[in-house]
């Protein structure tokens, strides 16, 4: 890491360093924090530190920090911004060599999921975005760009400053006329953007503009019926997918022996903006009364009645038959936008239509027994309830799959919580299954409570006494790490079993690993190292700007997947940018091309799924999660940016990733 106030040979630092002293800042044009930064002759990956001076470090009146950045080198680069050593606090932009562009990291200032008077939202209005990882925009100390290039970097980053005109939402709610804040259609009222909807025609014309768009590129050519490469070589058809290493590359391989690589999009479907009515009706300008027809877009969940935008909007759009003629549309639309895969979460209904086909990914959620019988996310591997609801849920939602050629394979599970999994055992009764078998490990062990009790530093009296543990002694930390391998061994193991007792012939895509940072973080790496004993793709979901680093640990010869990623702004209306923040729909756009650039690039990767094909509702889900991370926006639109991106990659898929 270099700091602009160091000296360094490898990297060449000049700063101009202007500001203004204020008591409040307010927004204006002449607040400058640093002037220039320059890097030159730099390594791959090299970095600079611009701390704010104390005048300015109270930048709560602003929405974010940005930065003219401009390519002085011969090469393509990236550059990061990030604040206060928050990783997840960042933004990012792609420059050819001479370009200049605007990079805007944005505060994540929130500390809950919304206010009492807009509760349930991750994002609000005025420019409140919450995130697990936040920063005070009052106490802003300095803000990180790291430069990565295939080449040596010339960079001049300059006029180093706030930007935006943040609104605390408490002051919003009590402007005059601020509720309801939502249209019919489920947008914000108070803020026009391109494409936003004002009436029911808007439906027609922009389907109307789309089916001559879709007519004149309807599909990537030299493509087979699975969406293999025809040019490729062809190899042992099996009437299945399977993967194969081909000349150092994984790949897939289609049931037709063509070579495959996934790109795809996940929770494709109608239920993108579902949202919670119950508590916030004065939220909302007009709801369907119970004797229209969009009435039946209410649905019952756990917190409440909920409305789902998404279906009433495609049932302005398409009528009656909405669900058959929108299901047409996005499988035309896949097509069209050189898109080969259904991601995780995506609707059997769309996904299993007669017509058009795309191949898929299945999602398998068994409803197991907890590891600590409370509310950990991971299963008590140990209880014979969790084989069968692997084996149920595999029944109930995989058998139908399992002699479709066009089906990939299943995920099991999601971003489980991997970390101490022990410990959480010792939070259950001193019956529990998991309990129990730790105990049984101890014993085989340590063959008795003396020997244990001398590496552990305890007093047990006898084995009886570990049934009340609750907390493991620091002695015990290497017993916790060797057991923490056997409870992930036994998860695997099992639900590979299960997948292929139904479906021998698919592919066991593992849980989808919330591992973003790796391979920078080593913590996980015996998680992997087990996840890929038993998968035949390792998936992660990786919310980085980047996946060619994205290497699995020595010795192991498997694939990777990436199962999730997004990139977000907030200049169509959302109130929030997703995981990982951009300034605009161009610069997400170019994001999506090099992220899967990236990966096509990686030997290991055999495919990348984009999360998720439609926005949020502004209201935000269950969670709260109200992320502009969609191909389409809530009244069923595309977003051309993006889609020209998938296009643009997903029609030379094949030629970039032969090279």
């Amino acid at each position: 890491m270099q700091k602009t106030f160091l000296s360094t040979s490898a990297i060449l630092v000049i700063l101009w360093i202007g500001f203004a002293s204020f008591a409040r800042p307010e927004p204006q044009e002449n607040v400058v924090i640093k002037d220039l930064v320059r890097l030159e002759g730099a390594e791959n990956g090299a970095s600079v530190e611009v701390e704010v001076p104390d005048e300015l470090k109270d930048l709560s009146a602003f929405m974010g920090l940005s930065a003219r950045i401009a390519n002085t080198g011969k090469s393509l680069c990236r550059v990061e911004g990030f604040l206060n050593d928050r990783r997840w606090i960042n933004s990012c932009i792609y420059l050819e060599a001479g370009e200049i562009k605007t990079i805007e990291i944005l505060f994540k200032r929130l500390p809950n999921r919304g206010i009492e008077d807009l509760p349930a939202m991750n994002g609000l209005p005025g420019g409140a975005l919450w995130h697990w990882e936040s920063v005070e925009p009052s106490k802003t100390e300095k803000v990180t760009f790291v430069v990565s290039t295939e080449d040596e970097c010339s960079v001049s980053i300059s006029e180093i400053r706030p930007y935006g005109e943040f609104t605390p939402p408490e002051e919003l709610v009590k402007s005059k006329g601020f509720f309801p804040f939502i249209d019919r259609f489920g947008q914000y009222k108070h803020d026009n953007w391109p494409g936003k909807l004002d009436d029911e025609r808007g439906f027609t014309s922009a389907y109307q503009k789309e089916q001559k768009e879709l007519s004149l590129i309807p599909e990537p050519e030299r493509r087979n019926r699975y969406g293999g490469w025809l040019d490729g070589p062809k190899l042992k058809a099996t009437g299945h997918f399977r993967t194969e290493k081909v000349e150092g590359k994984w790949w897939l391989v289609d049931p037709e022996g063509r070579l495959f690589w996934s790109h795809g999009v996940t929770c494709v479907g109608f239920g993108g903006a579902n949202t919670r009515i119950s508590g916030r009706e004065k939220f909302f300008e007009e709801l369907p009364a119970e004797n229209e027809p969009l009435h039946e877009f209410f649905n019952r969940a756990r917190n409440g009645t909920n409305f789902n935008f998404s279906q009433a909007n495609l049932y302005r759009k398409y009528g009656s038959e909405w669900k058959k003629k929108s299901t047409v549309n996005i499988l035309k639309r896949l097509k069209s936008w050189g898109i080969n895969s259904f991601g995780n979460w995506s609707d059997p209904e769309v996904y299993l239509f007669p017509e058009n086909r795309v191949p898929y990914t299945v999602a398998i959620s068994p409803r197991w027994p907890r590891i600590d019988s409370e509310n950990a996310k991971f299963p008590d591997v140990f209880d014979p309830g969790f084989q069968r609801s692997v084996a149920e849920a595999m029944r109930n939602n995989g058998i139908r799959m399992k002699d479709d050629p066009y089906c990939i394979g299943y995920f099991v599970d999601n971003e489980l919580s991997v970390g101490g999994l022990t410990e959480k055992i010792t939070k259950q009764p001193a019956e529990g299954f998991g309990k129990q078998a730790f105990i049984g490990y101890l014993k085989e062990k340590y063959s008795t409570i003396n020997s244990l009790n001398q590496h552990w530093q305890t007093n047990y009296s006898g084995w009886r006494d570990l049934g009340n543990l609750t907390e493991l002694p620091l002695a015990a930390r290497g017993d916790s790490r060797d057991f923490d391998r056997q409870i992930l061994d036994l998860y695997h193991k099992t639900c590979l079993g299960e997948v292929k007792k139904v479906a021998p012939d698919k592919l066991y895509l593992g849980s989808r690993l919330h591992c973003h940072y790796y391979p920078d973080d080593q913590s996980e790496i015996e998680v992997i190292r087990i996840a890929a004993r038993y998968c035949d793709v390792v998936t992660f979901n990786r919310y980085r700007f980047s996946a060619n680093d994205l290497i699995l640990p020595d010795g192991i010869e498997k694939p990777t997947m990436i199962g999730e990623f997004h990139f977000g702004a907030l200049d169509r209306g959302q109130f929030h940018t997703g995981l990982r923040s951009v300034a605009s729909q161009q610069q997400r756009a170019e994001a999506y091309y090099q992220f899967v650039k990236g990966a096509l690039d990686n030997p290991q990767i055999v495919g990348t799924h984009w999360f998720q094909y439609s926005d949020q509702a502004f209201t935000g889900r269950g969670d709260g999660e109200n992320y502009q991370i969609g191909f389409i926006d809530i009244c069923d639109n595309p977003y051309p940016e993006i889609v020209n991106a998938a296009r643009k990659i997903g029609y030379q898929l094949y030629e970039l990733r032969s090279q």
